[in-house]
């Protein structure tokens, strides 16, 4: 993903060391006098603005900062370190931030103003979490100037200062700044940069002189000359960290790229280890994808990002960094149900989602059948002319449409077959990567049967074997054998006596956006017979994060928690909630993705009561509200102590009684008991109150058949409510009687879904 982002620059010493990571809970300290600026008694000969008490220590949290002028701290390193990461952010209390910047000076003062003077800087927008990154800081003193305004004062922010984040961070070929959060050997770094690397070339070889005038040569004026990328342990280390120190909500990787040509310059990449999503496995989450981010902006495009060429920016990104020279998965995408025009991709009027499949078919269409336009859409787009642009691309859309189909049709079957690669009897082919692949073998020998057999490695794939030519989803042919077994690398398919000549066999994975690794194929003469594999690669358990700020293990937060955040795969036993005040309270989990303030509680938990559950993982949020849906505070589920305290304190300012709710969507007809189409993103804040004495039965209705299913959605008596976040737009609930009447039906919205039942509903 692309987007764009007032993120600030920082500049790397160049200073070389390394140091271990500390996973240990770090203290919090309060700060005291929170408004000292350039008049403090400390700031000396220097006319540095220190702080009253300046001095910040790695690893301790410093709350309560307020001021509306600038004001200094420093941090004085002991031993060389990897990095020195100074982050500042919104407090307890959740109140704008102001419009602060940091700046951070070695050995020296920093300065703001038009001449800054600083060794790393973030200058973001207004209300927006600071982040500074040194990397390979030497031993000595790091003064830090927080800039604040009168009009846009600093309110009660977070600063915080470490050296243990990232285990290391070493320049890759001068032009990629790769910090890494776990500990990994000089190979596995070695393999990082070495896809960089490749991934350059490979950016070069596809927009040769033949797509380009200045192929190697950046934007004018472009200064963003190193890539900073960051790469987190693990998908929930990303998710946490990165809505902390970044304010974004990512859960894939992402590139942020910042005014290229001025001093605030920024060119950055945060990305993970997907071992969640990879069974153990390590794999660095679309770091070839992401880096093309990086290199479109700084040989391609003038400025920074532009949503008008999303469709670009994210097909350029797959078809250089992820499909490169495998057609399977454009071939696929071409085939889809829905299907769009070239103006529907280039105007855009598509989705951001679409971007990735339909902008990469856009993208290789014009790279492969009209190199020519590519060359002036470049020369374009590195000048800055984008009201060309968009003449040019509107002009091509138009006059190349029906070229466009019949490439989609005829030249991708062909490319798709033409990709097959020789697979030898006997031997194990590793398959790695995202999408599909093909090989042949040819059988010159009589021989009783023909086995091949995927296994191991990660996600899902199938399998087909055909005759002749490949086999694929899309295409309508005689397929000799298919396994595709649901959630399973373990395929097979034996073809009894066959006939000499080439065989194809393809491999598919079942979703696109997930990484096939360690898997192997394999060929070999004989029925069910088998080939040795290689070793499996070792499996990784995630460390899952606990951030500096959040509260100590076992204690309620605060409900600036209620944000995105990762949560793990892992279960733990004896989670536990006792109110022990005199007030009900209503129990909700936080959706990680959304990260919004849940509408709905999923269970009361009365004056007394006790909470239990085995089935949360490490990482999940409970929010505890009052009975008028309040946010009163958050529990986070951690690895240690998982025992929660409501204590009278904890409720003081709970009221007692909850108000009547109020409807933001109407009940429709039970005409809506039909087929449909859902999509993929969830339906806000959707609840279901029954104000009426009618108990009433919740099923979904299948969008398939409109047929209904029940499962545990449960009945609703007078009083009680149904809420949940999973329900995506367009999905839709039946309200039915014991005696399998409709009510009604609920039609699920893209705005907000709440629903209240009361007796006009049963009126004729």
């Amino acid at each position: 993903m692309n987007k764009k982002k007032l993120l600030g620059l920082c500049i790397a010493l160049a200073l070389t060391g390394c140091n271990g990571s500390d996973s240990s809970q770090p203290e919090v300290l309060k700060e005291e006098h929170s408004d000292s600026g350039a008049g403090s008694d400390n700031s000396g000969e220097s006319g540095f603005p220190y702080a009253e008490e300046p001095i910040l220590t790695l690893d301790i949290v410093k709350k309560g900062l307020s001021t509306s002028e600038p004001i200094g701290y420093y941090i004085d390193l002991e031993e060389a370190a990897p990095t020195l990461l100074v982050s500042l952010s919104r407090g307890e209390e959740s109140l704008e931030l102001g419009d602060p910047d940091i700046y951070i000076k070695y050995e020296s003062f920093p300065e703001a103003g038009d001449a800054p003077v600083f060794d790393c800087v973030s200058f973001n927008s207004p209300n927006s979490h600071e982040t500074c990154i040194i990397d390979n800081p030497q031993p000595g003193r790091y003064n830090i100037l927080i800039d604040a305004y009168d009009d846009k004062a600093v309110n009660d922010a977070t600063l915080f200062a470490t050296t243990s984040l990232f285990a290391s961070s070493e320049l890759c070929a001068d032009m990629v700044q790769v910090r890494i959060q776990e500990t990994m050997d000089d190979e596995a770094k070695k393999r990082i940069c070495d896809t960089l690397i490749e991934t350059k070339a490979r950016f070069e070889t596809v927009l040769n002189d033949k797509l380009s005038a200045d192929t190697g040569v950046p934007v004018p004026n472009d200064l963003n000359e190193i890539t900073n990328i960051n790469i987190f342990a693990s998908l929930s280390n990303h998710m946490s960290w990165v809505e902390h120190l970044w304010e974004s909500d990512n859960s894939s990787g992402i590139y942020f790229e910042t005014a290229p040509t001025e001093w605030y310059h920024d060119s950055t990449i945060l990305t993970f280890n997907a071992l969640e999503w990879s069974g153990g496995r390590s794999v660095v989450r679309s770091l070839a994808h992401e880096y093309v981010h990086a290199l479109d902006g700084r040989y391609n495009k003038e400025g920074g990002y532009n949503g008008d060429l999303g469709w670009w920016t994210e097909g350029l990104a797959e078809y250089v960094g992820t499909y490169y020279q495998r057609p399977y998965q454009m071939l696929l995408d071409a085939n889809q149900e829905t299907t769009y025009s070239l103006s529907d991709i280039t105007t855009p009027t598509i989705s951001y989602s679409s971007f990735y499949d339909w902008g990469t078919l856009a993208v290789a269409y014009m790279i492969e059948q009209h190199p020519g336009e590519v060359k002036t859409l470049i020369a374009n787009m590195r000048a800055g002319e984008w009201e060309t642009v968009s003449t040019q691309l509107a002009e091509f859309s138009t006059a190349y449409e029906e070229s466009f189909k019949t490439w989609r049709t005829t030249t991708l079957v062909d490319n798709f077959k033409a990709s097959a690669q020789p697979l030898t009897l006997g031997e194990a082919m590793p398959i790695n990567g995202r999408g599909g692949w093909v090989y042949s073998v040819t059988l010159s020998e009589e021989t009783p049967a023909l086995t091949f057999k995927t296994s191991g490695g990660s996600t899902n794939v199938d399998l087909w074997v055909s005759k002749d030519s490949p086999a694929h989803p899309a295409i309508d042919q005689v397929v000799l054998c298919s396994s595709t077994t649901e959630s399973s690398n373990e395929e097979s398919c034996s073809i009894e006596a066959p006939e000499l000549g080439t065989y194809f066999v393809t491999v598919g994975s079942d979703f696109a956006g997930a990484d096939i690794l360690d898997l192997y194929l394999t060929a070999c003469t004989g029925m069910d017979c088998n080939v040795d594999l290689p070793a499996p690669m070792s499996l990784i358990t995630p460390v899952e994060p606990y951030l500096p700020h959040w509260p100590e293990k076992g204690t309620l937060g605060n409900c600036n928690l209620v944000e995105t955040y990762g949560r793990s795969r892992q279960q733990i036993e004896g989670f536990t909630v006792n109110n022990s005040s005199d007030k009900d309270i209503q129990l909700y989990w936080v959706n990680n993705y959304s990260g919004a303030q849940p509408s709905s509680a999923f269970q009361t938990l009365a004056a007394g009561e006790t909470f239990n559950a085995d089935n949360w993982v490490i990482g999940d949020r409970m929010m505890l509200g009052d009975v008028a849906g309040n946010c009163l505070g958050v529990a986070i589920v951690n690895d240690t102590d998982n025992s929660f305290e409501v204590d009278a304190e904890f409720v003081k300012d709970a009221v007692s009684e909850a108000p009547i709710p109020v409807a933001t969507a109407e009940i429709g007809s039970c005409e809506l008991l039909t087929t449909y189409s859902r999509q993929s993103n969830n339906a806000p804040e959707f609840a279901v109150h029954n104000q009426s004495e009618t108990p009433v039965t919740l099923a979904w209705v299948n969008n398939s058949d409109g047929s209904l299913y029940y499962g545990n959605y449960g009945t609703l008596e007078f009083g009680d409510s149904y809420a949940n976040s999973n329900w995506v737009v367009g999905d839709r609930m039946a309200l039915m009687g014991s005696d399998g009447q409709c009510y009604g039906v609920l039609d699920l919205n893209d705005s907000s879904n709440i629903y209240v039942i009361d007796e006009s509903l049963f009126k004729e």
